[in-house]
């Protein structure tokens, strides 16, 4: 047992409680015990599967193997806990997918509870190097520290930097959520005229990262302007590589990736070195936010949430790219809150 296995055991009983809420919502119109029935279990896979549903149960349950691995296991006996917790994990699949049976609408699947049960003995094989997990987050501390701002509202524009990427996987710019189509241009045909150009994506993908990185510059202690800006571009690009290449087919990916992103990240990489932008960081973070939430409203026909389900990848990546700016202007009101609290502290007498 880990010596202070206290908070994995709080996160394991909140998790475990998160995925039995996502598995049986909306819990209206359950149905008697004697629905319930076994067949499901040897029944034939589905006829169609997709890449969200298989990223959806693996990555729902990584969590839980991990912390059930952490909570059962002893240094010396990983393997043994990691055994212990993926049959735990099973039968915890298990029992959610027959539930799944007494809830309208939901459908109980076999495929399901073996990406769930591999989802946790993947999440149990990582705690082989959690003392390597808590270095490289020690060491990643030490490199935020000497980067960002350290303060409350800096922190938590950092987590936003993170559900930025929770929201890729709507795999659209987030101004277009609602209103733009999946862009799905093959790989291999790029646009051979001006009027081939996908114009509302390009202008899409150029709001979204120009918005990204004057927000993400806000964050940043002096100094470090340029490198960390190459720096999330860079990343940027990668995590829509990534979310594009779980969620879809190798021949489509240059869809999401086309010329017209490329173009996107170019001009927005230009538009945040021009000097005036690089001082009024924090001005030009707000105003590209605010056109995005104009752009939403005028040409998606909804102002925070979107029509979309919290309990799959995909609904959850939606619902944070709807919530992302309205949270990233907070962040930036808080900054500037902060530093007026602090101008005024230093310029009060002693």
């Amino acid at each position: 047992m880990p010596p202070n296995p206290r908070p994995a055991l709080l996160f394991l009983v909140l998790y475990a409680g998160l995925i039995a809420f996502g598995s049986l919502y909306p819990f209206a119109g359950l149905s008697g015990l004697e629905h319930w029935a076994g067949e499901f279990i040897t029944a034939p896979l589905p006829r169609f599967i997709t890449r969200s549903d298989i990223s959806t149960n693996l990555l729902a349950y990584l969590p839980l193997g991990y912390a059930l691995a952490l909570r059962l296991g002893l240094p010396r006996r990983r393997l043994r806990a990691i055994v212990f917790a993926t049959f735990v994990g099973f039968l915890y699949s298990l029992s959610m997918e027959s539930l799944q049976q007494l809830v309208p609408g939901r459908i109980a699947s076999n495929l399901d509870i073996f990406l769930n049960t591999l989802g946790v003995f993947l999440g149990a094989l990582l705690t082989l190097h959690h003392r390597r997990w808590l270095r490289a987050g020690r060491a990643l501390w030490r490199w935020r520290s000497r980067w960002f701002r350290v303060s409350p509202a800096a922190d938590f524009g950092l987590c936003l930097l993170l559900l930025w990427v929770l929201a890729q996987f709507t795999l659209q710019p987030f101004p277009g959520a609602g209103w733009l189509g999946l862009h799905l241009r093959p790989l291999d045909t790029p646009p051979g005229r001006l009027d081939q150009i996908n114009w509302p994506w390009f202008a899409a993908a150029w709001l979204e990262i120009a918005a990204l990185g004057t927000f993400a510059a806000s964050l940043l202690r002096p100094g470090r302007y340029v490198g960390a800006m190459l720096s999330l571009l860079l990343v940027a690009f990668t995590v829509k590589l990534l979310a594009a290449t779980l969620l879809l087919k190798l021949k489509v990916v240059g869809g999401v990736l086309s010329l017209e992103t490329l173009a996107a990240f170019l001009l927005a990489f230009w538009f945040l070195l021009i000097p005036e932008v690089s001082r009024r960081r924090r001005a030009a973070a707000l105003v590209l936010l605010v056109i995005i939430l104009g752009v939403r409203v005028a040409l998606a026909g909804y102002l925070v949430w979107p029509i979309a389900s919290l309990f799959n990848l995909i609904g959850l990546a939606k619902a944070s790219a709807s919530l992302w700016p309205y949270l990233a202007l907070g962040v930036l009101a808080w900054l500037k809150f902060s530093a007026a609290v602090s101008r005024r502290s230093a310029a009060s007498p002693g």
